[in-house]
């Protein structure tokens, strides 16, 4: 029976893509976490519910490739820099 556990366990971590985690800003809930591509290589991503849903064909959740924050925020105070220095 042990054997048939450690079996089971292997075969789902085989199957297995990646891992999500249940988050919460003030204005929504959503998840965060990777997906492992055929190589093994990790995609950070970011899954919003699709506040724009009007018909039952559209899907339910959008997923996006997540950005690190420290890059998004160091692009935008470069940009501005940059803006600063054409004045």
């Amino acid at each position: 029976m042990s054997n048939e556990n450690k079996t089971d366990k292997t075969d789902w971590q085989k199957r297995e893509l990646g891992a999500l985690w249940k988050k919460e800003s003030p204005n929504q809930k959503y998840l965060t976490g990777h997906i492992k591509d055929e190589g093994g290589n990790l995609q950070k991503v970011i899954i919003f519910s699709n506040k724009n849903k009007t018909k039952d064909n559209q899907p339910d959740f959008r997923v996006y490739k997540s950005e690190d924050r420290a890059k998004t925020e160091d692009a935008g105070v470069a940009s501005t820099a940059e803006d600063d220095t054409l004045l």
